[in-house]
């Protein structure tokens, strides 16, 4: 079968942005083009929302954080409201409706739905699992409906209490006519095989032999890092004119100004996430207040500033402002602590790409890590769940060392290949992991031999390739068995 022929389509919520599954997305976009040979041009895009540079179909129906979907997931638990079935019906329906123009408008012959079994995308996963049903009871076999498992209701307590008309529709959640899955870590499939024996599928271990695979989260490294490695130079990828204002442009020079501090002072901690709950941020901000006090003893003038680069305000929650709330109670009236700890929210400058708009400079998320690596600082990473650890492994990749909390799929999948990290258990710190953040921020050596060893270890075990690897053969067992 000749993979570069296929004409495939590609749905999500968001998709060029900079949650987790957009990141995976453009992986699996560099994937195709340069490792499966399909032309870009045979690659296409439905979502929610997505930047222009995409050409993407774009319908707000899609949109996790749309009004619709956030009814519905307000409702999710408890006595249904009246017509709440109906209501439901009528916008998968109006979803299904612009899936099956898209499909038909592109001639797909494969569909990646990323994320169709997690109810936060709930109208264009039952959507989805319409269309494919109608399309198998008219024995339509194309395209094939590729499943991309990041996340699901299985593996999330606060799904775990459906109402009776939620529950109906989880049976389109992923749907029984899914024809291969992409697992991104170890623990997926045991849900996976739970949901098919639960809707009474048969030869499961035929199906999870041939139709599925595990695909980790993968990182090509971006920049030239063995040639630093041969010159001796620092390990940080070089950095452009346009970033020489990130500091500016966010307001750190501002305050470090106001606060006595010049950026030199400054020890930046970079929590490139989005900022919500699951990520732990307030443990960040005592890990950067026992960092403070590390360094007060040690008689150096530092500045200890906690950089959040992603956005706020999704997964429905308000988490942003509780860690303000926690900033302010835990800094309380120390004077002194609150001259020597800033908390920066980069949201409002950072962008999944850069961009110059009415006289207002924009940076790429991407390019953070590689600007707080260049002026010696460390990542932070206190998830308490992860589907597997995409911004983890993109700090790592642009030269940073991490502080992390082993989290369930760290321990199992990430640990074991071999990396660096200072780690903590059960969101806890501890003594070890601050002296060890502290080693990172000022012992050279220990610095750069960290670096060089988790750059090592993401060329050999995580680099594009790896996907390619696993994704070829998966798509090839997808048209060779019905």
């Amino acid at each position: 079968m000749d993979i570069s022929r296929l004409k495939v389509g590609i749905l999500h919520t968001l998709i060029g942005k900079n949650d987790g599954v957009s990141i995976v997305i453009d992986q699996t976009i560099k994937t195709m083009v340069k490792q499966m040979d399909i032309p870009l041009g045979n690659i296409f895009y439905l979502a929610g929302h997505s930047p222009p540079r995409l050409n993407t179909t774009l319908d707000n129906i899609f949109w996790h954080r749309n009004e619709e979907n956030r009814f519905i997931l307000s409702n999710y638990s408890g006595t249904p409201p009246t017509g709440f079935n109906k209501k439901i019906t009528e916008y998968a329906n109006y979803a299904k409706n612009i899936i099956a123009d898209f499909i038909e408008d592109n001639e797909l012959d494969l569909f990646i739905v990323h994320n169709s079994c997690h109810p936060s995308n709930f109208i264009y996963a039952i959507a989805a699992g319409m269309y494919f049903e109608e399309r198998r009871k008219e024995g339509i076999t194309l395209p094939r409906y590729l499943l991309w498992w990041h996340d699901s209701h299985f593996e999330r307590a606060r799904f775990s209490k459906p109402n009776n008309v939620i529950a109906k529709f989880l049976k389109y959640i992923p749907g029984p006519d899914v024809d291969g899955i992409v697992f991104i870590n170890t623990e997926q499939p045991q849900f996976g095989k739970k949901y098919l024996k639960s809707l009474g599928t048969k030869n499961i271990k035929q199906y999870f032999d041939r139709k599925t695979c595990i695909i980790p989260n993968t990182c090509d490294i971006p920049w030239d890092w063995q040639d630093h490695v041969q010159r001796k130079a620092e390990l940080t990828p070089p950095q452009d004119q346009y970033n020489n204002t990130f500091y500016k442009d966010i307001g750190l020079i501002d305050q470090l100004d106001e606060n006595g501090f010049k950026i030199d002072d400054a020890v930046i901690l970079l929590q490139h996430t989005r900022v919500v709950e699951r990520k732990r941020i307030d443990i960040a901000i005592d890990f950067a207040i026992d960092l403070n006090k590390k360094y007060a003893k040690s008689k150096k003038k530092k500045c200890i500033v906690l950089l959040i680069s992603g956005h706020s305000g999704d997964e429905h929650d308000s988490y942003r402002t509780y860690l303000e709330n926690y900033y302010e109670e835990k800094v309380g009236k120390d004077e002194k602590l609150k001259k020597s700890f800033i908390m920066i929210f980069g949201e409002s400058h950072i962008l999944p790409n850069r961009e110059v708009l009415v006289n207002k400079k924009y940076y790429a998320f991407e390019d953070v890590p590689g600007i707080v690596a260049a002026s010696g600082g460390m990542g932070t990473y206190f998830s308490d769940v992860e589907g597997y650890g995409n911004n983890l492994l993109e700090m790592m990749a642009l030269g940073l060392p991490v502080v992390i909390n082993q989290y369930p799929v760290y321990i199992s999948d990430v640990k074991p290949l071999g990396f660096k990290l200072a780690e903590i258990e059960d969101c806890k710190l501890t003594k070890e992991a601050v002296n060890q953040g502290y080693q990172y921020l000022e012992n050279k050596k220990t610095r750069r031999d960290t670096i060089k060893h988790n750059l090592e270890v993401l060329e050999n075990m995580l680099n594009h390739k790896v996907m390619a690897d696993k994704l070829s053969p998966l798509i090839i067992n997808l048209f060779k068995y019905k």
